[in-house]
């Protein structure tokens, strides 16, 4: 089934055509149709897009800001087939029991589904993206030959994220799409329109040369990012006062990312040991990065967000990495500058080594910054609401107003500290904290950003007075049309949610062709 251009005309669609329709075609919407169309449905794909990111088409994600601004609000979204997928770098990591449950320090937090509802299908979501099934802690650390690191384990939890070869999923599932699935590109959703009995009826979409279409559709899988999933529902308001799913009012609130810090410098009298315990490591051509996560234990006794800390060792003086040029000459036999290597010679042969023998990814004399990466409490002012501006094709631009509690705060400042004392203990160094990492902090807000986890908006609930979608992701009050996205997380731990959206999906469609 050829990838048509809707730019040059739209195709002529039946209702009987197609089983599911499709909008998106990033990670979640290309897990959707090749896993549907094994089960022998038919599927229609609508992106928005096209093959590559433009700016025409990335001007469609401007959105209004009235609360702390969110950077990646345009950059942070593709519209392309494989949407994020073409810019991400493919990490891998599940979420955790306490991610699942409610606490009561936490604002609207407790899933209403438990964790074991989704962890089954982390292994075969992991195949899909081509990672390993190992563990994220002892599986990998005898992979790597690697030992345990000794944190108080009641207050720190040292394991791994795991990184797919490939993380395009355009460039891993192209040709399967293009021989299975109709892909409609240049099509942008603006509107679902529903029946007299709430059930979607038809979808409109327009091109980039001011066409407009409606194409009928059985059911509808909403697989765009947080924002888009809730302009889309907010903007279907012509039978459904407020949009589909807003009955309860909670449509577009508990908008959610990671908020991310750098915490300070590690200073360290043996860096190879620091880098060998904290630097990413490489095993069949796989690569593992570490993660230094705050214990469930001590997320409940102080009262504070999940978050993970890490350290990234890098150059800021301009020179040449010597791992970069390592990795060059083994692959394409050549380096960039002979200079460098007579100069260097050192810092390649132990990044050599390193690699070699250690499967170790080995900066020489890098610098050390310590990070942290936290749970965002989710907050139903902050929200994803409708502006009165128009886009480019006619459509109501969103307007999103982040809010952080002062919870997060909290968490930077537990988790600095602990990460310090823990470090000088086990004889990694000193973590040298910056001094605008204190509760006294006034500021604190503005020393944190963003890192293109979007999630939270159309939250999922065990009843639809509490949320938009069921259990099984379906819009509240509407049968047939489902929300696959980071956009139903109630809450999102610290770890990289599209590990645990694909397996929502995966559970998703179980249950469709079971259904069906």
């Amino acid at each position: 089934m050829p990838y048509t251009d809707c730019n040059i005309g739209f195709p002529n669609i039946e209702r009987g055509d197609y089983d599911y329709a499709i909008i998106g075609s990033g990670a979640a919407g290309i897990l959707l149709a090749i896993k549907l169309i094994e089960k022998g449905k038919r599927v229609l794909m609508i992106e928005a897009g096209h093959f590559d990111e433009d700016a025409e088409r990335q001007s469609l994600n401007k959105i209004l800001q009235t609360g702390k601004e969110l950077e990646s609000a345009v950059s942070g979204r593709k519209r392309a087939v494989g949407g994020t997928t073409i810019a991400w770098g493919g990490q891998s990591l599940p979420f955790y029991p306490i991610d699942f449950s409610k606490r009561d320090w936490v604002e609207n937090s407790g899933w209403p589904l438990p964790i074991e509802e989704v962890q089954p299908y982390y292994n075969e979501a992991n195949r899909f993206m081509g990672v390993d099934e190992a563990d994220y802690e002892d599986d990998v650390l005898r992979m790597l030959g690697m030992k345990k690191q000794p944190f108080n384990r009641d207050e720190l939890w040292y394991h791994f994220s795991k990184w797919a070869p490939e993380p395009n999923f355009k460039k891993i599932y192209h040709t399967t799409l293009e021989r299975n699935v109709t892909v409609l590109y240049n099509a942008v959703a603006t509107r679902i329109n529903v029946n007299e009995d709430k059930l979607a009826d038809n979808i409109e979409l327009a091109n980039f040369n001011g066409d407009k279409t409606a194409i009928p559709i059985n059911n509808v899988l909403i697989a765009t990012g947080s924002i888009e999933a809730s302009r889309l529902l907010l903007a279907s308001d012509a039978q459904v006062a407020g949009g589909l799913g807003n009955q309860s009012g909670w449509l577009g609130k508990c908008f959610m990312e990671h908020p991310c810090i750098e915490i300070g410098v590690v200073s360290s009298s043996n860096q190879y040991k620091l880098q060998k315990a904290f630097n990413t490591h490489l095993y069949k051509k796989r690569k593992y990065s570490v993660r230094i996560s705050l214990a469930e234990k001590a997320q409940r006794e102080k009262r504070v967000l999940n978050a993970s800390m890490g350290i990234m060792f890098d150059y800021n003086d301009g020179r040449i990495d010597p791992y970069v040029e390592v990795r060059k000459y083994l692959h394409e036999k050549k380096i960039n500058s002979i200079p460098s290597l007579f100069a260097n010679t050192g810092a390649y042969l132990l990044s050599a080594k390193a690699l070699v023998f250690d499967k170790l990814i080995y900066k020489h004399k890098a610098r050390a910054r310590a990070v942290v990466m936290m749970e965002q409490e989710p907050l139903k002012e902050s929200a994803i609401t409708l502006s009165n501006e128009m886009d480019a094709i006619g459509m109501r631009k969103a307007s999103l107003n982040w809010q952080i509690s002062h919870k997060t705060w909290d968490t930077v400042v537990y988790a600095s500290g602990v990460f310090k004392k823990e470090l000088k203990r086990l004889g990694f160094g000193n973590l040298e904290i910056h001094n605008y990492i204190n509760a006294n902090n006034a500021d604190w807000e503005k020393h944190l950003t963003d890192v293109n986890h979007h999630m939270g908006g159309t939250r999922m609930s065990s009843t639809a007075d509490n949320g938009v979608v069921s259990t099984d992701l379906q819009v509240w009050g509407h049968p047939n049309i489902y929300v696959c996205s980071c956009a139903v997380f109630p809450t999102v731990s610290h770890s990289n949610p599209t590990l645990t959206m694909m397996a929502l999906c995966i559970r998703l469609v179980n249950k469709l062709t079971v259904k069906n």
